[in-house]
């Protein structure tokens, strides 16, 4: 008894350290994966479901790559309907380490685990080249994988002779709902739903749950797998959890299809099955039954995305607020060109706010809307979050393996940051000039506000323009922010010598006049910070992931 209760529980650690140290070990070696997310984020849904589908099956976890798509799609990256696309795609690569567990079974690979292990370990010890040293500790996963399995397959001989395992197994675990629950359960702690399967797997080989029974659990594995991709929405936006749910309720809609014509989807695992391994054995079919049944599902739900993308935001809402930062996730600095793409993002965003900011001050300052200025105090008090928030997470990106031309963006990214809440500094500025305007009820002259007016459409240019700039990697419009710039310096030297004219001709107030040369040069020193922030955030992001 003993000796089987520590099988159980060394069999099952293996088994899933196993699992673990691989797919961290093919996904460590497969660096450029990420790049090939990237690229695919503005494609359509067939092409992120065939990406989600290979990416998975290389790295072996189809919870890091929906976690990362959860983190991709807070992070602005990514749209819910290419998210959906990797998540259909995902679900199938990861039932590849299902089929090698029961190909282990059918060709006695358990038999070899502590030779591929070693070999695993060769590999990794002697290796020099940082991704061979991956490919070895990957190796050493299907060891580990197998050895568990091996361990546990030596306990059948017990759970065949033990009448309490099979009263249950018999009278509880057949029912559909509680075999559901119990895969779900059981994958839900373990947080892998192929380690789960491979525990079905064995307890079929043991005679102990029949291939209804195991596909039951099988489906309840599905469900269970979810609760990471929901944990790591909690603190998402509502994009994220959308996005968690898509996953969450794509499996909850395919085993509820699957437990209505169940008595037909156990039939076409086994025929299926038996014409294409006729010498396989109940492993096989479990492994089978997991394929089959993501590949199905995938099958029905592609071609209804775009209805399905629909149904999750009519019954997930949330009320978008303007907050502090909306897009750094940290589920995205193991992967550094997505973590600087987000602080982008956020750059971006903070642009706009500062955009709003400066645009509300002018228009306040024209029609005397002092509640105007409040937002703008409001949207102050983000930006300086923003700073800071953004300045800690590319700190943190900064800590990451990085290629030289990644590390360059850093302090690009801290610098962009400075020049935008800079700006904010001095919209606030523009704010305390407007309230003594409009305390005082200064007057001003028609063609003192027509002054101002050009600047103020050069500016809102200049935001649109690099907000364009960044969001195409146009290095062209770059340039030409940088002749607007100049633009606005000129201009204003000349507004603040005609205004010193109107001043000595008496055509207007000293307090007027002393605002108007204030607003002009605070308008000035913004045009300067947009131009700075925009230069320094400009990069060529094929560049960085190369």
């Amino acid at each position: 008894m003993n000796d089987f209760v520590f099988g159980i529980i060394g069999g099952i650690a293996l088994l899933m350290y196993g699992v673990g140290k691989l797919g961290d070990g093919l996904e460590k070696a497969s660096g450029k994966i990420m790049k090939t997310i990237l690229r695919v984020l503005t494609g359509k849904v067939w092409s992120a479901f065939l990406v989600g589908t290979v990416i998975t099956a290389l790295v072996q976890s189809s919870t890091a790559i929906t976690v990362l798509t959860v983190g991709f799609v807070n992070a602005g990256l990514m749209k819910l309907p290419q998210a959906v696309g990797i998540i259909y795609g995902a679900n199938i690569g990861t039932t590849i380490t299902a089929q090698l567990m029961a190909f282990s079974f059918n060709f006695k690979l358990t038999d070899v685990a502590l030779l591929i292990l070693g070999a695993g370990f060769a590999i990794n010890y002697f290796a020099r080249k940082e991704m061979l040293k991956h490919i070895g500790d990957a190796i050493m996963g299907f060891g580990m994988m197998f050895l568990g399995l091996k361990i546990l397959n030596s306990g059948i001989p017990f759970m065949q002779g033990s009448e309490t395992l099979k009263y249950f197994f018999l009278n509880y675990a057949s029912i559909p709902i509680i075999g559901i629950v119990l895969g779900a359960t059981a994958t839900a702690l373990v947080q892998s739903s192929s380690a789960t399967v491979g525990l079905v797997m064995v307890l079929g080989m043991a005679g102990l749950v029949d291939l209804k029974s195991a596909i039951c659990i099988m489906l309840g594995d599905n469900i269970g797998t979810c609760i990471t991709a929901q944990l790591a929405s909690l603190k998402g936006n509502i994009h994220a959890r959308r996005t968690a749910w898509a996953h969450t309720l794509y499996n909850i809609i395919g085993v509820m299809i699957a437990l209505m014509i169940l008595p037909l989807f156990v039939k076409i695992i086994s025929v299926t099955t038996v014409y294409l391994q006729p010498e396989s054995n109940i492993s096989a079919q479990i492994a089978n039954s997991h394929t089959i049944f993501n590949l199905l599902s995938a099958i029905i739900f592609l071609p209804l995305t775009r209805y399905y993308v629909k149904f999750l935001e009519l019954i997930i809402r949330g009320k978008e607020e303007k907050d502090a930062t909306k897009y750094l996730d940290k589920l995205l600095l193991d992967t550094p060109i997505a973590a600087i793409k987000a602080s982008l993002s956020e750059i971006i965003r903070a642009a706009q706010i500062s955009k709003e900011m400066v645009m509300s001050v002018l228009d306040a300052f024209n029609k005397g809307d002092e509640k105007k200025l409040d937002l703008v105090l409001e949207d102050e008090i983000i930006m300086n979050k923003l700073q800071r928030d953004i300045t800690s997470y590319t700190v943190e990106i900064s800590k990451q393996s990085l290629r030289e031309s990644q590390s360059r963006m850093i302090p690009a990214l801290i610098n962009s940051i400075n020049h935008l809440e800079r700006v904010g500094d001095h919209a606030e500025s523009l704010c305390e000039l407007c309230k003594l305007k409009i305390d005082r009820n200064l007057p001003f002259s028609p063609k003192a506000i027509e002054e101002l007016q050009e600047l103020k459409t050069i500016i809102e240019g200049m935001f649109d323009k690099s907000i364009k700039a960044l969001n195409e990697n146009d290095a062209q419009l770059v340039q030409e922010i940088a002749e607007m710039e100049e633009q606005v310096d000129q201009i204003s030297a000349h507004l603040v010598e005609s205004h010193i004219r109107r001043l000595e001709e008496g055509r207007c107030t000293v307090e007027s006049g002393v605002i108007f040369i204030d607003i002009i040069n605070y308008l000035e020193r913004i045009a300067d910070h947009v131009y700075k922030y925009c230069r320094e955030a400009s990069v060529d992001f094929h560049k960085l992931a190369e």
